[in-house]
């Protein structure tokens, strides 16, 4: 993928969150912050090998950590402007094990039937009602490999706070409780040996072209093998 510096528009009524930005305005760290320490245990701990995916990959947090470890990443997102970013800013030793895809994680998986050895995502399914979460983890379910891995994480009662106090919110973003969050989540993956781990996300500031405010929530990070 060559440079892309084209914003990719937000619909929200359509369910794609983009920022419509221009990634490569916003420097070599990604614009949602740090790695958590949960995420970052996970994925120390977890054994990764062969194929992995990261859905709704964005500019690229923790994906080094996956192409340390893993034989290839496909880093699967809706905007290529901020594929485009995580491809630069990637080191040049493991762009080789690198694979960009553009795609709605609404729609159809443009990937075959168990074509991956584990599935990552972070970040990202919290902000969608049911019926599209739903779809999204069978669509998860459908390209893992049997015995293959998930590593996931979902944020719940979550806050975002302008400098003025006033609150930023989603539109149409169901931001349920801890527990609703989990037992939503179990649901969707019947069968799997799963563990689920709950933390919390102290107030950060998140900045990016469109906004600037204070991120705090609850999150489980949600592990398991088919």
């Amino acid at each position: 993928m060559d440079k892309v510096t084209s914003p990719y528009p937000a619909q929200d009524d359509k369910h794609i969150f983009t920022e419509g930005i221009n990634y490569h305005d916003t420097g070599s760290d990604s614009i949602w912050g740090s790695e958590d320490h949960a995420t970052v245990q996970a994925l120390s701990i977890t054994p990764i090998k062969g194929r992995w995916l990261n859905v709704c990959a964005g500019d690229g947090r923790f994906n080094v950590r996956l192409l340390e470890k893993a034989d290839e990443v496909v880093a699967f997102d809706i905007d290529p402007s901020a594929l485009s970013k995580l491809r630069e800013v990637t080191r040049e030793d493991l762009r080789k094990k690198l694979v960009l895809q553009t795609g709605n994680v609404t729609e159809h998986f443009p990937f075959e039937d168990s074509s991956f050895d584990g599935v990552f995502c972070t970040g990202t399914l919290h902000l969608f009602p049911e019926t599209i979460l739903r779809h999204i983890t069978s669509e998860i379910d459908r390209v893992l490999r049997p015995h293959g891995k998930i590593i996931l994480d979902y944020a719940t009662d979550i806050k975002r706070e302008f400098p003025d106090g006033s609150l930023y919110v989603v539109p149409g973003e169901p931001n349920p409780t801890l527990e609703e969050g989990m037992r939503l989540l179990k649901d969707c993956f019947p069968g799997y040996q799963t563990n689920v781990a709950s933390s919390s996300v102290e107030p950060e500031e998140v900045v990016t072209p469109k906004h600037r405010y204070i991120f705090s929530s609850n999150f489980f990070l949600f592990t398991g093998q088919k």
